[in-house]
C-alpha cells in the first residue's frame, strides 16, 4: 500500500500577526509552512511553523532577495509550493516577478497589471471614478508650484500615492494640513522623502473608526465567491492610523455591492479586503483603501465562518469555494495597540471609558493570544518592545 501524499506546502514571506494567522490556519490542517523574514515576529515563534528562514536584507525585495528565493526552491526542494506575501512590499515584489518566480513557485500573487490598480492610490480612485464607487475628492500636485493653483479646500491630509513608500521611512500614512502654511511646510518635508509626483491631497471625510468599515473577500477572476463586512471601530495611532485595533463583524447592507465593482474591474483572484469610510454629509461610502493580501484582521474572518487562507489555499489547488454566509457579531482585537488606542480616544473625548470596557466584553478573537499556541504572544511583545526602544534610542541621538 503506497503512503499517502504528502499535502504541498506554504512559503509565507513576513511573520506579523497577518503571518501568524495563515500559518495557525494552514499548520493546524497538516500543511507545511516555512516562514522567511529579517525581523523574527510573532509567526516565527509559532508551534505550526514548519521552519523558519531568515533573510539578511533591510527589505524583502530588490534582485538579491528574487535570487534569495529562487535559489531557496532548489536548495530545500519546493517546487510549486505556494508563495503567499502578507505586506504591501513583498506583494509589490512578487507582483513585478510572477515570470521568474512561476517557474518555481505556485503564486498566491497576481501580476502587476492586476496589483497596480491597489498598490497606488492614484489608479484606485481613477479606477472607483470609472467604475462609479464614490471616493474622497483628492489633488494631484505635481510641484509646489501647482499648491497655489488647484483650489484645495481645507482641512486635507497630506498622503503618499504610495503608502509603504512613506511608512518605511517615518512610520505615518498621512498628514493633516489646516492652513495654507502647513500645506507648504508639510509638502516640503515629504517631498524630501518620496517623489513629488506621489504626494497627493485628499479632502478629510469626518467621523471616527465608528464610520469605518470594509469588504472582506476571496475572488475569481473579479467575481466575488465569499465576502462579509466590518466596522474598523479603533485604529492607532487613532488618527490615520497604520492599523486596525478593534474591528466588529456587522453586516452592513449595500457594502459588498460597492466592492463587487471594484473587484470586477480588476479581475483580481485572491483575498481581497476593500476599505471605506462613511460621509456623514452625504451618507456615501467612499472607497479609501484595497488589500490585494491578508489582511490585518483576518482572522476575524475566521471566527465568522470564513478561513480566507485555507480557501485560498484549496483555490490554487483546484478547490472551488463552497457558498456560505459567515457568522456576525464577532469582534477582533490587536490589544497592544488597542489599549493606547482606547486611551488616546478617552483622553480627546471621542470614547468613554464605560464603552471601552463594554466593548471586551463582546465575543473577541485576538490578533495573536491563543492558548493552544501561546509563544508568539511573547516573540510580538518582544518586538514591540524592540522597535519602542530602538526609536527612543534614535530620538536621544
Amino acid at each position: 500500500m503506497s503512503e499517502p501524499q504528502a499535502k504541498p506546502g506554504v512559503i509565507v514571506l513576513g511573520s506579523d500577526f497577518k503571518a501568524l494567522g495563515i500559518v495557525r490556519s494552514l499548520g493546524r490542517r497538516g500543511i507545511p509552512c516555512y516562514v522567511v523574514d529579517n525581523v523574527p515576529r510573532s509567526a516565527w515563534f509559532s508551534r505550526y511553523t514548519t521552519q523558519r528562514i531568515k533573510w539578511h536584507g533591510e527589505r524583502m525585495d530588490g534582485p538579491l532577495f528574487l535570487s534569495f528565493l529562487l535559489s531557496l526552491s532548489k536548495h530545500l526542494q519546493l517546487d510549486q509550493w505556494i508563495l503567499l506575501p502578507t505586506d504591501d512590499t513583498s506583494v509589490g515584489f512578487v507582483a513585478r516577478h510572477t515570470h521568474e518566480l512561476s517557474r518555481f513557485y505556485l503564486l498566491a500573487t497576481q501580476d502587476w497589471n492586476v496589483i497596480r490598480w491597489a498598490h497606488d492610490k492614484r489608479l484606485t480612485y481613477r479606477m472607483a471614478e470609472d467604475v462609479g464607487v464614490p471616493a474622497p475628492r483628492t489633488w494631484y500636485p505635481t510641484s509646489e508650484e501647482d499648491l497655489d493653483q488647484m483650489g484645495i479646500l481645507f482641512p486635507v491630509i497630506l498622503k503618499p500615492a504610495v503608502s509603504i513608500n512613506l511608512q518605511h521611512v517615518v512610520r505615518i500614512k498621512a498628514l493633516p494640513v489646516t492652513t495654507r502654511d502647513e500645506l507648504f511646510t508639510h509638502y516640503r518635508r515629504i517631498a524630501q522623502i518620496i517623489p513629488p509626483e506621489e504626494i497627493m491631497l485628499q479632502e478629510i471625510i469626518p467621523g471616527n473608526g465608528l464610520r469605518q468599515f470594509s469588504v472582506a473577500t476571496f475572488c475569481e477572476d473579479g467575481e466575488i465567491r465569499l465576502s462579509m463586512t466590518a466596522r474598523r471601530t479603533r485604529q492607532y495611532p487613532i488618527h490615520y492610523g497604520l492599523g486596525s485595533s478593534f474591528v466588529e463583524a456587522i453586516e452592513i447592507p449595500g457594502l459588498c455591492d460597492l466592492a463587487a465593482k471594484i473587484v470586477r474591474h480588476m479581475r483580481v483572484t485572491g483575498m481581497v479586503e476593500v476599505e471605506f469610510k462613511q460621509d456623514p454629509r452625504s451618507g456615501d461610502y467612499k472607497v479609501l483603501d484595497i488589500n490585494v493580501r491578508p489582511w490585518g484582521w483576518h482572522t476575524l474572518c475566521m471566527a465568522c465562518g470564513l478561513d480566507f487562507p485555507f480557501i485560498h489555499y484549496s483555490a490554487l489547488h483546484g478547490e472551488s469555494p463552497t457558498p456560505q454566509q459567515p457568522r456576525y457579531d464577532y469582534c477582533w482585537m490587536r490589544a497592544i495597540t488597542d489599549i493606547p488606542a482606547g486611551i488616546q480616544e478617552i483622553r480627546f473625548g471621542d470614547l468613554s471609558l464605560d464603552c471601552y470596557l463594554r466593548s471586551l466584553l463582546k465575543k473577541i478573537t485576538f490578533s495573536v493570544w491563543d492558548w493552544r499556541d501561546p509563544l508568539p504572544a511573547f516573540g510580538d511583545m518582544a518586538t514591540v518592545l524592540q522597535r519602542a526602544l530602538r526609536g527612543a534610542f534614535k530620538q536621544k541621538v
